[in-house]
């Protein structure tokens, strides 16, 4: 399960040295979309293993944890929908396109994390038993590795926000300053 949760990780966390073939606006989002289903798939299996044995498991978290998968899908998603395609960002003689593609893409990322860290969290009490058991040091490492990744893409959507809420202002002011023309 650990290293199915690793793996989905390494979808969208992992950074690569060259710029992949397909390096286009959207796709850290799309790859953010697959590590989302691979996480999606993990949540799955855990969550029918605790439906099946329900003694050992408390059912308001499988709730909470399907609950939260099911946003992050309908966040991401919309996300995603939003963004106009890759010819128009690439043709667009703008940086406002580029903005969107990255702020949903830094979105989607602490959306997705934010479910992992649900999933490992859910993970954690039931099948970590001590301190010995030698997978609590890999679930520490990558726990600490979407924690880091979620904070670094809220801070960067925090500047994002504050960028749009400037933009925002400005063009109320210059949409007020036309109509009075």
């Amino acid at each position: 399960m650990l290293t199915m949760i690793i793996l989905a990780g390494s979808m969208y966390l992992n950074p690569t040295d060259e710029q992949p073939p397909d390096d286009l606006p959207t796709t850290q989002l799309l790859r953010t979309m697959d590590g989302l289903d691979a996480i999606a798939d993990a949540a799955n299996i855990l969550v029918m293993h605790a439906r099946n044995h329900p003694e050992g498991f408390d059912q308001g978290a499988v709730d909470h944890l399907v609950h939260q998968g099911n946003q992050a899908y309908k966040v991401v998603r919309k996300l995603y929908d939003m963004l106009p395609s890759n010819d128009f960002i690439i043709s667009m003689d703008s940086y406002g396109p580029d903005l969107m593609a990255e702020y949903a893409t830094n979105a989607a990322i602490v959306v997705t994390t934010s479910f992992a860290l649900d999933l490992l969290a859910f993970y954690y009490d039931p099948f970590i038993k001590t301190g010995k058991d030698q997978r609590k040091a890999m679930f520490r490492n990558f726990q600490g590795a979407y924690q880091e990744a979620r904070d670094e893409c809220q801070s960067r959507t925090k500047g994002h926000e504050f960028l749009i809420k400037e933009l925002s202002s400005a063009h109320r002011a210059m949409q007020k300053a036309m109509r009075e023309q």
